[in-house]
């Protein structure tokens, strides 16, 4: 029951921003002079739609990094925690809803600071349930919680809080995620149209993620549970992509910048006669094409666009191989693939019996998700509400793989009659070289939230976006704080909307995406 929600990615799930504190500021102590203290005496539920108990109301002083800020806890029945923090000067009307990243479970408002600094009022959310609780899924509360309604009734809790502390309405409300926050931002367009002017989603959970998970797994694992390709076929794979397609966008720089024009087969480095050295096996050369060409139905056909991306096999070392010290980092979300077939006859009892020539892909609920309506047409909603959609992935993803925004971007360019259509208010951006949401030797440093804001509040749709590639690396939850310094910066990187990808002009420094062209 967990495969659809195993989304599991490790390095995805950050510390708690914010632990739930006691009562603080109660109603007899709050005043005119603390309207921070003041929202306790308040009661939200009306606002929400449904039961709103405030646990803690209180200012958190400034920091080198924050302003100070009413930092708000409440409970939104029947158990989602939502944590909420004001700035208490220099808020323009803005608020952010952050995502979740993994099964989420915990607060992690490190996905807001970098907002907050930009006194924006932000929120987030544990999707309804606690970390140590991933038996969720079977309880349908917590399940639909997980799929939409927690992000719902935390938004308009975030709205009715604002408006109740700086005694006006906001302006424009935005949400940011990636990975199961990439879901829930979509989601969100589809089923509650008016909750957001602007959705970043990256990389969403959903559609053919978990199953392409499995079967690369499954591609690349012995029945005695060992791996197929190890690390230094990996590596050697990689190195041979690198050597075919690096100069594909007109400069080598040791990312594959538009894997899907790279013409790099495994075969080519496939060994022969009594070669055994610096080449790949007949297994191996198979085990990587199954890997390159995603997950596939009964007979044989593609069930999604692409599998994993060429360029990206470094990755690969943390999510599906198996080592002495640690299983493959997906190996969770693969076992928990296995139950969706537990109605079956004689189910699958292991990875080696998942045989897709004999069962066919199956989505869990929230796989499923988002619904796109049964003409394709579900986001008019999103569009008539004036709302604005900057998608993002990443094509060196190394857990959920690229085409879980391609195949959702091109299921709308269908059906709304083409890009010209779609793209004044729905955009997708492909950035190469980078892992799953972050990391990796691409640029992962991307000011999504100010892209947002101008398309949003200005009309200036985003024809390009700045990838930076930063000297110190931020790891997730934290976002990066953007701009960066000019001491931070190694390189930059023009990236412009899907289908199109970026080439080196020729002239001047690569390193700079002032010399980046679209092609």
């Amino acid at each position: 029951m967990l495969s659809g929600l195993a989304f599991g990615l490790a390095q995805e799930v950050g510390a708690s921003g914010g632990s739930v504190a006691g009562v603080v500021g109660a109603a007899s102590t709050a005043s005119v002079a603390d309207p921070c203290g003041a929202l306790a005496a308040q009661d939200f539920s009306s606002a929400v739609g449904t039961a709103v108990t405030l646990r803690a109301a209180a200012v958190v002083a400034a920091t080198a990094a924050l302003p100070a800020y009413c930092r708000v806890v409440a409970n939104v029945a029947p158990r989602n925690t939502v944590e909420i923090r004001l700035p208490q000067t220099g808020w323009q009307g803005r608020l952010l809803m952050a995502g979740c990243g993994g099964l989420c479970g915990a607060i992690q408002m490190e996905r807001t600071d970098d907002a907050l600094a930009r006194r924006y009022a932000v929120a987030h959310t544990d999707m309804g349930h606690a970390e140590a609780d991933m038996a969720f899924a079977l309880d349908p509360q917590a399940l639909e919680d997980f799929a939409h309604r927690s992000t719902h009734v935390a938004t308009r809790l975030l709205k009715a809080v604002a408006r109740a502390y700086y005694a006006r309405p906001h302006r424009y409300a935005y949400f940011r995620g990636c990975s199961s926050g990439g879901r829930q931002g979509i989601t969100a367009a589809l089923l509650y149209p008016d909750d957001f002017d602007g959705i970043v989603a990256g990389a969403p959970a959903a559609g053919a993620a978990v199953p392409n998970i499995a079967w690369a797994l499954r591609a690349n694992t012995r029945r005695d549970g060992s791996s197929i390709l190890d690390a230094a076929a990996i590596r050697l794979l990689h190195a041979s992509v690198l050597q075919s397609c690096d100069r594909d966008d007109g400069v080598a720089d040791g990312v594959v910048g538009n894997p899907p024009s790279c013409a790099f087969e495994p075969r080519q480095i496939a060994c022969s006669g009594s070669n055994a050295a610096g080449c790949l096996t007949a297994e191996q050369v198979e085990a990587a094409r199954r890997i390159y060409g995603g997950v596939r139905n009964p007979d044989g056909s593609a069930y999604a666009s692409v599998g994993y991306a060429k360029g990206g096999e470094l990755g690969w070392l943390r999510t599906l191989v198996t080592t002495r010290d640690a299983p493959a980092g997906m190996s969770g979300v693969a076992r928990n693939y296995l139950m969706r077939f537990a109605d079956l006859p004689n189910p699958p009892q292991s990875l080696a019996d998942l045989d897709f020539s004999k069962l066919a892909v199956r989505l869990a609920p929230v796989d499923a998700l988002p619904s796109f309506g049964p003409d394709g047409r579900r986001m008019a909603a999103f569009q008539r509400a004036g709302g604005k959609l900057l998608m993002y992935h990443t094509w060196s993803d190394d857990s959920l793989t690229p085409a879980t925004s391609i195949d959702v971007y091109g299921a709308h360019e269908r059906a709304f009659g083409g890009s010209r259509n779609l793209d004044p208010f729905m955009r997708l951006f492909m950035i190469p070289g980078v892992y799953h949401c972050r990391g990796g030797d691409g640029p992962d440093a991307v000011d999504f939230l100010d892209a947002i804001a101008r398309w949003v509040e200005q009309g200036r749709a985003p024809a390009k976006l700045i990838a930076f590639k930063a000297r110190e690396p931020v790891p997730l939850p934290r976002e990066y704080s953007l701009p960066l310094p000019a001491n931070q910066v190694v390189s930059s990187l023009a990236v412009f909307p899907y289908p199109a990808g970026s080439g080196y002009s020729g002239s001047g420094d690569p390193r700079d995406a002032a010399n980046w062209r679209r092609r």
